[in-house]
């Protein structure tokens, strides 16, 4: 048999499909599109106990090559701003990658909330197109048009990092699933000279089985695209539903 001190970091134990976080993503191509919503908006796509901060809303799409432990692939992350006690963080009501590798360490370590899709980032004409489908929905569809050399400032990241509900249902019939809220500190660099702003659009098609129309566009605050590098920890639980 084989001893849990011999255990691998994951699952298969014979064969993990994971290393362990800090995890590095460097180069990374970045699109992203910040705007404005209804509060009203935002408080439906958010579980207990988190309370909206702010009617801002984020829509994150990536690719990268190079990196740690999780091969290359592309995200689609939505977020919202809101707060928990003393926190304030963004949240991830809506996650999308292409690949099993990072679906499986996202929703197994901090309970990221992923889901496979179709996603590409394409310079056509003027702008960066970043789109994403799933089940024949083009379910997240933003423009960015580089005008500027942007500054990272710019951009109104929350001030602790990001939430996540790490919930996983229970092996036996009414058992207690587990529940908990994370919080993880990642950090994002924008390559100096490689990251630029300007003009900005973002459209949901209506798709009930994800549903992101839920968070409409009211303003457009800007638009952003360029090269960047991610570093993400180990999370910390700050809620644990069973208290």
């Amino acid at each position: 048999m084989i001893k849990r001190e011999d255990w691998g970091f994951t699952n298969p134990v014979v064969s993990d499909l994971y290393g362990k976080p800090p995890l590095v993503w460097k180069d990374m191509d970045i699109h992203l599109v910040v705007y404005e919503t209804d509060i009203e908006n935002i408080e439906k796509v958010i579980p207990e106990p988190l309370e909206a901060r702010t009617n801002k809303v984020f829509v994150w799409q990536s690719h990268f090559d190079l990196g740690t432990t999780q091969g290359a692939f592309s995200e689609t992350a939505i977020y919202v701003q809101v707060k928990y006690k003393d926190y304030e963080a963004d949240y991830e009501p809506f996650l999308y990658v292409d690949s099993h590798l990072p679906l499986t360490a996202g929703r197994e370590i901090w309970g990221y909330q992923k889901k496979m899709a179709e996603i590409e980032i394409v310079p056509e004409m003027e702008a960066v197109r970043a789109q994403t489908n799933r089940l024949g929905h083009q379910i997240v569809k933003a423009l960015v048009v580089p005008r500027y050399i942007a500054d990272m400032n710019e951009i109104p990241w929350s001030r602790d990092g990001v939430f996540s509900l790490k919930y996983i249902p229970s092996a036996e019939e009414n058992g207690e699933p587990l529940r908990q809220l994370v919080l993880t500190p990642g950090e994002f660099t924008a390559q100096e000279g490689k990251f630029f702003g300007g003009p900005a659009s973002v459209t949901f098609e209506r798709s009930e089985i994800d549903p992101t129309y839920l968070l409409e566009p009211k303003k457009i605050i800007g638009g952003y695209y360029g090269k960047g590098d991610l570093y993400l920890p180990f999370g910390k639980i700050v809620c644990d539903y069973k208290d």
